[in-house]
């Protein structure tokens, strides 16, 4: 691997792994409805071929601050889509009229506010780990290239360099992605 092809690896697989943060993160409930905590819910329908994205079979809306709706395709569903969100660890109990579930937030406690940061916070180092890991495996690239044709020490310097200034963007991102939903958690 050439020093340009080391570092857009690198950088690829830390676009990777901040967006997974970002992912986790859309499904982290706070006190406020929101859709994208859906996003990782799946309904067992038979007639849609098994397991199924909650969205592939119904319509999901935020009605107020504290409300989500859930329209289903074929009304038929609503039980297994009900079941569905009842077997997630979202810790909210669905209700449904026959045509539509609602979702209701409670508001959270101090208690739980502070578990869920927690919660994040240890999320957050394990992707700086990851990072870390990338960076790690990245240098004993940029190493193997010492010795070759063309490479001097002060490219290989640079690269390091590089890659130093990747990892800090990064992990910056990701403590500002911390930063916003830990404030959301405790606020809402």
């Amino acid at each position: 691997m050439t020093l340009d092809d080391v570092l857009l690896d690198a950088e690829d697989r830390m676009i990777k792994t901040n967006a997974d943060y970002e992912h986790f993160l859309k499904g982290v409930r706070t006190g406020e409805a929101s859709v994208e905590i859906l996003d990782g819910v799946q309904a067992d329908i038979p007639s849609f071929g098994g397991l199924v994205p909650l969205k592939s079979v119904a319509v999901v809306s935020k009605q107020g601050a504290t409300m989500l709706a859930i329209k289903p395709f074929d009304p038929k569903t609503i039980k297994e889509i009900e079941r569905a969100i009842m077997l997630s660890e979202l810790g909210i109990t669905p209700s449904n009229d026959g045509k539509v579930i609602r979702l209701a937030f409670p508001s959270m406690s101090q208690e739980r506010r502070e578990q869920t940061v927690k919660m994040i916070k240890e999320r957050l180092e394990q992707h700086k780990i990851a990072l870390r890991n990338v960076r790690k495996d990245s240098q004993k690239h940029i190493e193997g290239n010492k010795g070759e044709a063309g490479v001097s020490e002060d490219a290989i310097q640079k690269a390091k360099d590089d890659l130093q200034e990747l990892v800090k963007t990064y992990e910056a991102q990701l403590d500002k992605s911390y930063e916003k939903k830990s404030k959301e958690v405790m606020t809402f």
